[in-house]
């Protein structure tokens, strides 16, 4: 198996920040835009770069501000963040692409559907997270997050105590967090990473980079993630596919079946047996027969 290139690649936008990315799969390949989950970094789609390869597909992966090596951005929104991908895929010449949303980037791929629904051919939640303000959708949600999230709500900081207990575990030992985190997961997780060390490692390593620059990243998008979105899902004219899975503590279903109730466009593939990390890496193959298919759809 072949290693990706960990060094980020930069981009100076508008507003004179920098925004770090990293290509995976296919560079010249068909582009399709992955956004990491949170806590998260672009090094996540290292995980499906052998099967992005295969299938010609460009995995561009920026990191969120704050987060990695992109700049911190006071103030920032989701809807925003459709503007630095609009600028993102302008530089480097994508005309038209796909975005995929990650649990906690499920959002933002929801806001570029919504601002850049005419330039996308495809967009994707993969495990994506729903609102966060509907607290029926959250009943089987970890209590954990329903404890930070709840905090961030209120005011950013008040989240920083367990954020940064966090990014100490993950910056000083992500090994040993993975395994902490393990106990937490559904067993369809808790046995691939049992399985698979070579992804657990993979894991550790794009969580451990999320801390780079320590929590303040962390602390706004927690709140942003917490608030109630800044656009309607019934004006989303775009298709969406959503992949869910049954046993997600993270994700519940619920937020799934909700989503796929609002979207106008929406197609839900639901997996009764997948955690919230399994998902990720056993239904990303059908993700890019998705993506390919939308491909074909287009030219005909």
């Amino acid at each position: 198996m072949t290693r990706p290139d960990a060094r980020p690649r930069r981009l100076r936008l508008p507003d004179g920040r920098t925004l770090a990315y990293q290509l995976y799969g296919a560079s010249e390949g068909r582009p399709l835009y992955y956004f990491h989950g949170f806590p998260g970094s672009r090094l996540q789609a290292a995980l499906h770069h052998e099967q992005a390869l295969a299938a010609d597909v460009c995995l561009v992966a920026p990191d969120r501000p704050g987060f990695g090596w992109s700049d911190y951005q006071a103030g920032r929104s989701i809807l925003g963040w459709a503007e630095d991908v609009a600028f993102m895929a302008d530089t480097l010449g994508h005309r038209r692409f796909g975005v995929l949303g990650v649990s906690c980037g499920g959002p933002y791929a929801l806001a570029c559907a919504h601002r850049l629904g005419q330039r996308l051919d495809y967009v994707g939640l993969l495990a994506g997270m729903g609102p966060m303000d509907i607290p029926e959708l959250r009943t089987t949600q970890l209590p954990a997050l329903k404890l930070m999230f709840g905090l961030a709500r209120v005011h950013p900081r008040l989240a920083s105590p367990l954020l940064a207990l966090d990014s100490l575990l993950f910056r000083h030992n992500p090994e040993r967090a993975v395994k902490a985190l393990a106990g937490l997961l559904a067993e369809p997780d808790r046995l691939l990473l049992a399985a698979a060390p070579e992804a657990a490692g993979d894991f550790a390593a794009f969580l451990a980079e999320a801390y780079r620059q320590g929590i303040r990243g962390a602390c706004t998008e927690a709140a942003l993630i917490a608030s109630p979105r800044p656009f309607a899902l019934e004006d989303i004219r775009a298709a969406v596919h959503l992949y869910q899975s049954g046993l997600d503590r993270h994700v519940p279903a619920a937020m799934g079946r909700h989503l796929q109730a609002r979207l106008p466009h929406a197609n839900l593939r639901l997996y009764p047996q997948e955690g919230h990390l399994s998902i990720v890496i056993n239904q990303f193959p059908q993700v890019l027969a998705d993506f390919s298919h939308s491909k074909q759809n287009e030219a005909a």
